[in-house]
């Protein structure tokens, strides 16, 4: 199952409610919006680039 990365608006309270009175669906508008501020920052793990590093170990240590 998919994980949900989007981050909410600060701004963003539910479905068609935003503090700053705009039209607030979050997946679509609310990221393009000019006053989007995230509520958190969150730090992301990229996982892709996490195991290219640790493979990318493991085979320098093979060839040494």
């Amino acid at each position: 199952m998919a994980k949900y990365r989007e981050i909410p608006c600060k701004y963003y309270l539910a479905l068609g409610q935003c503090q700053k009175g705009r039209d607030a669906c979050h997946k679509t508008y609310c990221q393009h919006c000019a006053k989007y501020i995230p509520r958190a920052k969150v730090h992301r793990i990229n996982k892709k680039k996490l195991y290219n590093q640790r493979e990318r170990g493991r085979i320098k240590d093979l060839s040494l």
